[in-house]
C-alpha cells in the first residue's frame, strides 16, 4: 500500500483547503448576482413590487454613473457656489441636491447638475474645471449653449486641439480645420494663409480653399475667453494629374467624394462649396 509522505500530505490538504475557499467564495457571490438580476422581473407583478424594483434600479444606476456625495462633489459645489448667484441661478441660502458625472467631460470638466431638494426639477447645469480655473453654465434647452461664468480659460485653451484630418486639398476644393475643445465650449477660429496664391481661407467655416498647385502653411488660432491656442498646419493643393499619379501608385487621395467629377466646381458659388476634405 502507498502511504504519502508528510510533506505530500500537507500539500494535498492545502490544495483541498484552497479549492474549498474558492468554491465557497463562488457560491457566496452567487446570491448577490441573483439578487441583482432579480431586481427587475419581466412579466406580471403588483404595483408595489414594480415601484420597489424601479427605485432599486434607479438607485443602482445612480451610484454607477453619478457622484452624489463625497469630497470631490463637495469641492466642486464649493467652487460653483462661490460664483455670483445671479449668474449661476442658485439662490444664496437655498438647499439644493447635486449630482455629478463620475467621468470627466473632455478630461477637463466636472459636469454637475443642481436640483430642487426632493424633486427632479433641474435648477442648473454646469461645467466646473477640475483644477477650479473656470466655471461654465450649460443651457441644454437652448441648443446646448455654454456660457463662461467665472475664472480664467488659460488651462482650457491649453487643452484645446487644432488639427487637419487630411493634408491634401484639390484645386477649387476645400480642406477643413478642426478644433476640439473640452465640453464643446464655444471658440473663435481665425485662419491665415501664408501664401494666398496657393490657398485662401474661410475662418467662419474653417475651410482652406485650394487656388493653385503647391504646398502652403496655414496658421490656425482658436480664441476662448481672451486666450489663444495657435497651431501651424500644412496643406498641399493638388491638381488632376496629382490625383491620377496617386491612384497609379496605390496611395490614393484619402477621400472618395467627387475627386474627378467634382473638379471645376467653383467654391465661390457656395462660399466654400465644391469638394470638402475631412467633413
Amino acid at each position: 500500500m502507498f502511504f504519502p509522505s508528510q510533506n505530500r500530505k500537507n500539500k494535498w490538504l492545502a490544495g483541498l483547503l484552497l479549492a474549498a475557499i474558492v468554491t465557497t467564495g463562488a457560491l457566496a457571490a452567487a446570491p448577490s448576482v441573483q439578487a441583482a438580476e432579480a431586481s427587475v422581473k419581466e412579466g406580471v407583478t403588483t404595483a408595489a413590487e414594480a415601484q420597489k424594483a424601479r427605485q432599486a434600479v434607479k438607485k443602482q444606476a445612480m451610484s454607477e454613473y453619478y457622484i452624489t456625495e463625497g469630497r470631490k462633489l463637495d469641492e466642486t459645489v464649493a467652487r460653483l457656489t462661490a460664483v455670483d448667484s445671479a449668474k449661476t441661478g442658485l439662490a444664496a441660502g437655498q438647499d439644493y441636491a447635486y449630482r455629478m458625472d463620475k467621468n470627466l467631460t473632455g478630461d477637463f470638466f466636472r459636469h454637475v447638475r443642481a436640483f430642487r431638494k426632493g424633486t427632479n426639477e433641474t435648477v442648473g447645469d454646469y461645467l466646473v474645471a477640475k483644477d477650479g480655473s473656470c466655471v461654465y453654465r450649460r443651457y441644454p434647452e437652448d441648443g446646448n449653449r455654454v456660457e463662461l461664468l467665472d475664472g480664467t480659460t488659460e488651462s482650457l485653451v491649453g487643452k484645446t486641439e487644432i488639427y487637419n484630418l487630411y493634408r491634401k486639398v484639390p484645386i477649387k476644393g476645400a480642406g477643413k480645420v478642426f478644433v476640439r475643445v473640452p465640453g464643446n465650449v464655444p471658440y473663435k477660429l481665425t485662419l491665415t494663409s501664408l501664401d494666398e496664391s496657393i490657398a485662401k481661407v474661410d475662418s467662419e467655416k474653417g475651410h482652406v480653399l485650394g487656388v493653385s498647385r503647391g504646398k502652403v502653411d496655414i496658421i490656425a488660432e482658436a480664441e476662448i475667453g481672451g486666450y489663444v491656442k495657435t497651431q501651424k498646419l500644412k496643406f498641399q493643393v493638388v491638381d488632376e494629374q496629382d490625383v491620377a499619379r496617386e491612384e497609379r501608385s496605390g496611395g490614393g487621395i484619402p477621400i472618395s467624394i467627387g475627386i474627378g467629377w467634382g473638379w471645376g466646381w467653383d467654391w465661390d458659388h457656395d462660399h466654400g462649396g465644391g469638394i470638402v476634405i475631412g467633413t
